[in-house]
């Protein structure tokens, strides 16, 4: 049985579509809003249950997309038709790191204790992208468990300077230090 094309290929090839279009950036938007609507539990649910006919699915599908781009729609077709709407985020995801990469854009996620001001953010931006010599886009997420500091991913690096891995650094060196 052939293996189910990868969220991966689902992007390259919509990304090649838009490219055509020069509507790649454009295009991120609306899978965003359709990622968006895709997140609520019961479209979710109704687009994945086997029982739904893939008639309605498909009609869904078409509402969730009114005054898209026909190839968004004809994404959004295809997935609920093969029971794959869940791959959307995935997909949504590969799209974007393609889309960044032709623009010379890295994605960075950084974890803070609390909310970060849209100043700091630019101040870690500017300082991010000065370091790396490209345009950053930052991904803020929170995690209350890292106390303070923050955690910064960009790609494969990780740039840790939480509290938390702190304090579990002293604990190890204290643990293994003589008090002699």
């Amino acid at each position: 049985m052939a293996k189910a094309p990868t969220a991966r290929r689902y992007a390259q090839a919509l990304f090649a579509l838009a490219d055509e279009k020069n509507a790649s950036e454009a295009w991120l938007d609306e899978l965003h809003e359709v990622k968006t609507a895709l997140d609520d539990p019961t479209v979710a649910l109704y687009l994945t249950t086997p029982r739904v006919p893939a008639e309605e699915k498909l009609a869904v599908a078409t509402r969730l997309c009114e005054g898209r781009d026909p190839m968004i729609r004809n994404l959004l077709g295809l997935l609920a038709s093969r029971q794959s709407t869940p791959l959307l985020g995935a997909v949504v995801a590969e799209y974007e790191l393609l889309l960044n990469v032709r623009l010379g854009r890295v994605q960075a996620e950084v974890t803070t204790a609390a909310p970060i001001s849209a100043a700091q953010q630019q101040r870690l931006r500017d300082s991010l992208g000065a370091s790396l010599q490209k345009t950053v886009v930052l991904d803020p997420r929170e995690d209350p468990e890292i106390i303070g500091g923050l955690v910064v991913r960009v790609g494969d690096q990780i740039i840790d300077g939480s509290v938390r891995s702190k304090l579990v650094a002293l604990k190890q060196r204290l643990a293994n230090e003589s008090l002699a």
